[in-house]
């Protein structure tokens, strides 16, 4: 047993930071980069990137940053970080099989979006990839948009794992049905591909799908994208949970 909080690593987005915030103010887990560098990702190929500029194996250009990274921390000149070393667990969630990427820099979904409405697109459509409504020298006028294989997730995930060098535990977007009772579609092709590398490989994975059904939906989320703030702590719980079996 340790005498210490287990020391985790979180990457994702306010689905996962946010309810073990709860136990990290806590002292029940010490999230180390709670206070730092922790910014969000939607992609495995966004986590993996993440993990590549922790480790000081890549350096995001400034002028992209703004498109790269979605946080309300301050960008430093040098983004690299012990906190990727010496980790008991990390947390990756993948909410997305869809990536963006540019100049070998893969992108926010939500800054694409916000950065084509500043210049007067429609951020929806160029999230989607129709980069040709961009000015020629914007930023964002060669972003290409692409599926991730099956295949680029599992290569993803086993990487993160492997560079790392500890446990990762996967969670996937949130249970979301549509009004006739059925799950997402889009959601339920992530989830089946996350079950599918957990069953051939070392990574665990959780699904929100029991915690959301136990509490309820209307009870559990805001909307499809988001907790409702009185669930956290609970689903934090059931997080810590799986992540104290992966070191037990």
């Amino acid at each position: 047993m340790l005498n210490r909080p287990l020391k985790v690593l979180v990457i994702g987005s306010c689905r996962v930071s946010r309810p073990l915030s709860h136990f990290h103010r806590s002292g029940e887990v010490n999230v180390v980069n709670y206070d730092e560098n922790i910014w969000f990702t939607h992609s495995s190929a966004a986590a993996r990137q993440a993990v590549d500029v922790l480790q000081g194996r890549k350096v995001i250009p400034h002028d992209l940053r703004k498109a790269a990274l979605e946080t309300h921390l301050t960008f430093p000149t040098d983004m690299a970080s012990a906190c990727a070393d010496g980790n008991d667990v990390a947390v990756v969630e993948v909410s997305t099989l869809r990536r963006h990427h540019v100049q070998g820099v893969e992108l926010n979904a939500h800054k694409v979006y916000g950065i084509a409405a500043e210049s007067g697109v429609a951020g929806r459509s160029v999230v989607q990839g129709n980069v040709e409504l961009l000015p020629d020298g914007h930023i964002l006028r060669d972003m290409q948009v692409a599926v991730t294989s099956y295949d680029d997730l599992k290569a993803d995930l086993v990487s993160i794992a492997s560079r790392l060098d500890c446990p990762v535990l996967a969670v996937d977007h949130l249970y979301s049905e549509l009004p006739d009772g059925s799950p997402v579609p889009e959601r339920l092709a992530l989830t089946q591909a996350l079950s599918g590398v957990a069953s051939e490989t070392s990574v665990d994975f959780l699904s929100t799908k029991a915690k959301i059904l136990e509490i309820g939906l209307t009870e559990a989320l805001t909307d499809q994208n988001h907790y409702r703030p009185g669930v956290e702590a609970d689903v934090g719980r059931s997080l810590l949970d799986r992540i104290r079996s992966l070191v037990n």
